[in-house]
């Protein structure tokens, strides 16, 4: 099974905090990406996801997310994917995941949400501020 590759940028995101914009691609293995900020990530057997940082995400029976580094995730009443490090994920259309960042404290600049949008012919899911 190739590498779902929105999944894997999303979890990159979450796992790196990286600034937009942030970009991850398929490698000629289709079950290896690497991302702008050089975090790399492989597909292990049963579709965990191995991350270079040394965290693995993987889907448990209920199709729930198990983060090794202890991350965990529910939905809120709004449809936002929730995260324990305070970002949230949302689809906005077939190709298209909003990413919000965690809010900062008053008078902090906030970071921009970001927007990530998957190309066929590149296989690269782009993140640019929404």
């Amino acid at each position: 099974m190739a590498i779902n590759l929105m999944e894997a940028t999303i979890f990159a995101v979450l796992l790196s905090a990286p600034t937009p914009p942030f970009q991850c691609r398929l490698t000629a293995d289709e079950t290896q990406a690497i991302c702008s900020n050089d975090l790399t990530m492989k597909e292990e057997a049963g579709g965990r996801l191995m991350f270079s940082n040394g965290i693995s995400v993987e889907k448990n029976r209920k199709r729930e997310l198990v983060f090794s580094n202890g991350l965990s995730s529910y939905f809120d009443s709004f449809g936002w994917l929730r995260f324990s490090n305070q970002y949230a994920v949302r689809r906005m259309e077939t190709d298209i995941f909003k990413i919000a960042p965690p809010k900062v404290a008053a008078g902090s600049r906030q970071p921009a949400d970001m927007l990530c949008r998957y190309t066929v012919p590149k296989m690269t899911v782009r993140c640019t501020p929404a």
